[in-house]
């Protein structure tokens, strides 16, 4: 029986950081199955989904990751994978793109995703970016089963007014159709 843990690794960026942190964890005999990794303005992030034979303990792995020549300074985080009793699956009508932009100021993150956990819309995926005054905002989002999305787009759009930002909503098929190149 395997042991999966949830691997956080965040440091400044620099080339290789994937290919080195994906060694450490080969040579323990990890099998990464899910990854997620971004850099912000020099800033690397990943997190990582991966097994290991059950005579791993965590500490083992965490030393063998901080022993990576070039993350000195560097944070991490581990913890156990929990699997969910009931899986999650989602219906692909229900997935949906919010975009949202305006003049930036503190707060609008806060507000927006506010005004989803209200709705109980759970975001699955989330990027921002500050560009020339201006932040703009891309969700992925799971609406609840029965929503009225003509009504939520307008409600949408009244609410994030006030706080200065343009909202448009489509259902994620679309919005990848309408972006194609």
């Amino acid at each position: 029986m395997s042991h999966r843990y949830i691997i956080s690794v965040m440091s400044r960026d620099r080339v290789g950081i994937v290919a080195d942190v994906s060694s450490a964890l080969k040579n323990l005999g990890g099998n990464l199955e899910d990854l997620s990794q971004s850099v912000m303005r020099g800033y690397f992030s990943m997190i990582l989904l991966v097994s290991f034979p059950e005579e791993r303990s965590a500490e083992k792995i965490l030393q063998s990751i901080h022993a990576v020549k070039g993350l000195s300074e560097f944070q991490l985080g581990l913890v156990p994978y929990e699997e969910n009793p009931v899986p999650v699956k989602y219906d692909k009508d229900s997935l949906y793109i919010l975009t949202a932009s305006g003049p930036d100021r503190a707060g609008l993150v806060a507000s927006l995703t506010t005004y989803l956990r209200e709705k109980n819309i759970n975001i699955l995926d989330l990027t921002t970016k500050f560009d020339q005054g201006n932040y703009i905002m891309m969700f992925q989002i799971y609406l609840p089963e029965g929503t009225d999305v003509a009504k939520l787009k307008r409600s949408l759009q009244i609410a994030m007014e006030s706080e200065g930002l343009k909202v448009e909503l489509r259902n994620e098929a679309i919005f990848q159709k309408t972006n194609e190149l």
